[in-house]
């Protein structure tokens, strides 16, 4: 008995580590376990589950000092709901290979099963309505530069989902209101869509692709271009001047070539301006698009021509005497 407590140190500690190498031995076995962890389902704005989902079971297997450092697992597999979805049933797949990816990094384990794999998500009920875009996008020439044939946008049109009470009274959207300056040349600028006034209303695509050409500016003076109604040459009035200059400005290559037929010069001809049968008349120019074009002088005299005279009746000739007929 003296020998047992004189050698009680001795034999406490050799316990403790006959239990350490037995702990040891046994965290490098493999095992065999089970985790519940919460499917976590990210939503887009305006939209809910009409149920909570259910809990997915993991069964994992590794040694078992790393099963051990997986014992907060309890975190979430994440799934996102698309936002371009209308549908009120959406069904999530779980995959093995994926909850492994979502593990902590280095834990050498392995995940042979998730129940259950497939879960059906029910969702509150949306509408899909597609509608125009408005750009609010203006561009700030450099001197000397001009936008060859304005702004092209693509695309033109978004698709909205959402609830359809809210998509009533949407009926285009519009780009973020954005100038754009220091170009030349060709151009392209992703542009945002102003999703401000949308609320919960989601929308794809979100932005708009810009494309314009910057060129060198020219101008160029045509003489002699006769004025008109628009529809023709002016034939009630006489019209002073009869025919006016005009100068152009617009991108070089264009300018250059213009011909005199590219150009038409239009009366504006109302009741007023000329009710009295003479009056002044405002001249515009149209011109081919991207050219900007003036009439000189920028207005017109009208006169009132007056009506033909009838032309002279024809002489009546006198009637024919018919000879008489009997002896006399």
């Amino acid at each position: 008995m003296q020998l047992i407590r004189r050698n009680w140190p001795i034999m406490g500690v050799a316990l403790f580590l006959s239990l350490m190498l037995y702990v040891a031995v046994q965290l490098q076995q493999p095992v065999t376990t089970s985790f519940d962890v919460n499917l976590n389902v990210l939503l887009p704005p305006g939209r809910a589950l009409l149920q909570k989902p259910p809990k997915v079971r993991v069964q994992i297997s590794g040694k078992g000092s790393q099963i051990l450092k997986l014992r907060s697992l309890a975190g979430d597999i994440t799934r996102r709901v698309p936002d371009t979805l209308t549908a009120t049933i959406w069904a999530v797949h779980l995959d093995p290979t994926e909850v492994e990816l979502a593990l902590p990094k280095g834990a050498d384990v392995r995940v042979m099963e998730v129940r259950p794999s497939e879960i059906t998500l029910a969702l509150d009920t949306v509408v899909r309505k597609e509608v125009r875009i408005v750009s609010l996008v203006t561009v700030r020439p450099e001197s000397g530069q001009v936008l060859h044939g304005g702004l092209s946008m693509t695309p033109t049109t978004v698709r909205l989902v959402g609830p359809e009470k809210s998509l009533a009274a949407i009926d285009s959207v519009t780009t973020v209101q954005t100038e754009i300056t220091n170009v030349s040349g060709e151009f392209t600028r992703k542009v945002p869509i102003d999703t401000t006034p949308l609320g919960f209303v989601r929308l794809a695509p979100k932005e708009v692709i810009v494309t314009g050409d910057m060129g060198r500016t020219a101008e160029r003076s045509f003489g002699g271009i006769p004025v008109e109604t628009g529809a023709g040459a002016i034939t009630s009035f006489i019209v002073t001047p009869a025919r006016v200059s005009v100068a152009v400005t617009g991108p070089e290559e264009r300018v250059q070539a213009l011909t005199r037929d590219s150009l038409r010069v239009v009366a504006h001809i109302t009741r007023a301006s000329v009710g009295n049968g003479a009056g002044i008349a405002r001249i515009t120019v149209i011109a081919p698009r991207g050219i900007t074009a003036r009439a000189i002088p920028d207005s017109v005299t009208l006169k009132r021509r007056a009506a033909p005279a009838p032309p002279p009746a024809p002489a009546r000739r006198p009637p024919t005497r018919r000879p008489s007929s009997g002896g006399g």
